[in-house]
């Protein structure tokens, strides 16, 4: 069965009654394995940006520190 984001609340379903996670983790545990490769990627450079360490200013940031 190929996965799409869209398809995320169902895979939430099938993982809701696991122990050892809150609902957020839930969440995007349900996301990351219902994502494509290519999906999953757009996620990380997303949370890359939004954190400010993506592209070449980013790399100076991490390397100054």
């Amino acid at each position: 069965m190929k996965t799409t984001m869209k398809d995320w609340p169902i895979v939430y379903n099938r993982i809701k009654r696991v122990r050892g996670f809150d609902e957020h983790e839930k969440i995007l545990h349900a996301r990351s394995l219902a994502a494509t490769p290519d999906e999953r990627w757009q996620m990380n450079v997303t949370f890359l940006r939004s954190l400010g360490l993506w592209g070449r200013s980013g790399r100076k940031k991490l390397s100054s520190s």
